[in-house]
């Protein structure tokens, strides 16, 4: 089995809804959970004394905060690829594909469509200019191997 951290993390995003996919896993720090999940309903007959919950047919993925170095290089920093969320409701989407092992055959691999929401560049006395964005799912998610 093997076992993986951040340090072989490799991670695209688009740059723009139906963009480039860019690396952006040397300026990331920090990524939310990264994973879909089944929505379901309670569906608690009468006389039950625990719940019971039914899946709907619907899968989800929480918005994702992902922050780490502020970087202004031209097509491929961070500022780039998130400085401007996304504002046309008819746009296209951004994939987003996380390898939590990094690049090999047969290794995990999720994609994800997502729409950029908003982007905020962090200062603070003393430290590295960091920026952060925050994701949320626009499309179909799915766990695959390399």
């Amino acid at each position: 089995m093997a076992k993986g951290g951040p340090a072989v993390a490799v991670i695209f995003y688009d740059d723009a809804p139906g963009g480039t996919a860019r690396n952006i896993s040397t300026g990331l720090r920090t990524i939310g959970g990264i994973g879909v999940e089944e929505i379901s309903e309670k569906n608690t007959p009468f006389g039950q004394a625990f719940d019971s919950n039914t899946p709907v047919g619907v899968q989800t993925m929480a918005d994702n905060t992902m922050g780490g170095d502020f970087d202004t290089t031209a097509t491929t920093g961070t500022h780039a690829v998130f400085g401007t969320p996304d504002s046309d409701p008819n746009g296209g989407t951004r994939t987003l594909t996380v390898r939590p092992l990094g690049t090999g055959s047969g290794l995990p691999q999720f994609d994800i469509e997502t729409r950029n929401l908003g982007y905020t560049v962090l200062l603070k006395t003393g430290a590295l200019t960091q920026f952060q964005a925050k994701i949320a799912q626009a499309g179909a998610g799915v766990w695959s191997t390399q």
